[in-house]
């Protein structure tokens, strides 16, 4: 019984709460152990910025817990940002920051880049990449986000706001994975882990 548990155990290398949820609801057990990595990045491409965010939180989490990364636990990390009118969005710095992505967010579309890095055990194997997906906004009222503002979601959400709380009112329809916009492309991953035999 022991085996089988470890056997389906997994560091998440994130603080996000909704991650550890999906990964739960995937029947995995979570470790969860934060890395506090710089979310900072030049690249350009929204894709391939999240992917590179989620290797750098990796490689942080390797040298903040090396004795970790020897057990027998696959370790995951990702990364979301937003793309929307060829501006890209991470975690909002300030409410005035949240309020002005919200605005911008407000009657159209943007994209939800998740990019997610897996370590294998034993191999120390390394697969990377990332999903999209497009969101669309109703046409937001200055109460309407004031009071989701007042709320306090947005603190610590990529785009300044969560799909899997009260943020859900605000959007019209998803053009891809709930998963990816929630900040966690899980069945990308489970494909992964299946076939390496997980």
């Amino acid at each position: 019984m022991n085996n089988e548990k470890e056997e389906k155990t997994l560091i998440l290398a994130s603080a996000s709460q909704a991650r550890k949820q999906i990964l739960e609801q995937a029947g995995f057990s979570v470790i969860v152990r934060p890395t506090g990595a710089f979310e900072g990045s030049s690249i350009k491409h929204p894709g391939e910025r999240a992917e590179i965010l989620s290797q750098h939180k990796l490689e942080t989490f390797i040298v903040k817990y090396p004795e970790l990364k020897n057990l027998n636990f696959h370790i995951i990390t990702a990364d979301t940002v937003i793309s929307c009118q060829e501006s890209i969005f991470g975690k909002p710095s300030s409410r005035n920051d949240a309020r002005n992505m919200l605005i911008q967010f407000s009657g159209s579309v943007h994209s939800v880049f998740t990019g997610y890095s897996i370590m294998f055990p034993h191999t120390g194997e390394i697969v990377s990449g990332w999903e999209s997906s497009d969101v669309t906004f109703f046409n937001l009222g200055s109460n309407e986000i004031e009071k989701y503002l007042n709320a306090g979601e947005w603190y610590g959400a990529a785009g300044s706001y969560r799909v899997q709380g009260t943020g859900l009112r605000m959007i019209s329809s998803i053009k891809g994975s709930y998963f990816t916009v929630a900040g966690l492309p899980i069945h990308k991953i489970s494909g992964i882990l299946r076939e390496r035999g997980f």
